[in-house]
């Protein structure tokens, strides 16, 4: 008896929804308004990329320069890949990722270095000493302080930041 009152009710709706044949047949007039499979453009569904940005800090700048440092975790939630392609921060008048790299007579130097990749090797992280954003002409923060960033991903388009103006990475003394 279950059976029949779960399926009566289903196969009336179903036959509500079906052709009754009333309906006026399409002539080959009517088909030649539409436009021919041929020329449509396939419509190709892109699996969405979803950033996760966490440990993002910044130093205060050092006395009398208007250049620092901003860090940061990059984490792939969705999508297979993204790049990293640029950052801005607010009121600085520019931002550029930065690297570490040796001389051939052994020195370590920084160089501004280009869109970086974020896939399955893991996360993309900035930290001091390695991979970082330097930020050139932004008046003086200080430790406390909070500022607005915007991440530009190649996939996740822009993602905006907030880097909290520390002297230590978050979870360190602050004498570090």
């Amino acid at each position: 008896m279950r059976l029949l009152v779960v399926t009566l009710p289903l196969s009336l709706m179903l036959a509500a929804c079906g052709n009754s044949g009333d309906e006026a047949a399409t002539s080959p007039a009517d088909d030649a308004a539409l436009p021919a499979m041929e020329d449509a453009t396939p419509i190709v569904a892109r699996e969405e990329t979803t950033i996760d940005v966490r440990t993002t800090w910044m130093r205060p700048h050092p006395q009398g320069r208007d250049v620092t440092a901003a860090y940061l975790t990059v984490y792939l939630e969705t999508g297979n890949e993204d790049l990293l392609v640029s950052a801005r921060i607010d009121g600085a008048e520019r931002v550029e990722m930065h690297g570490h790299s040796m001389t051939a007579d052994g020195m370590m130097q920084m160089r501004a270095i280009g869109p970086q990749h974020l896939g399955g090797e893991g996360p993309l992280v900035f930290v001091p000493g390695a991979r970082h954003l330097m930020v050139f002409g932004l008046p003086p923060v200080l430790e406390g302080d909070n500022v607005n960033g915007t991440l530009v991903f190649q996939n996740a388009g822009e993602v905006p930041v907030v880097f909290e103006v520390r002297n230590a990475p978050p979870g360190v003394p602050s004498e570090y």
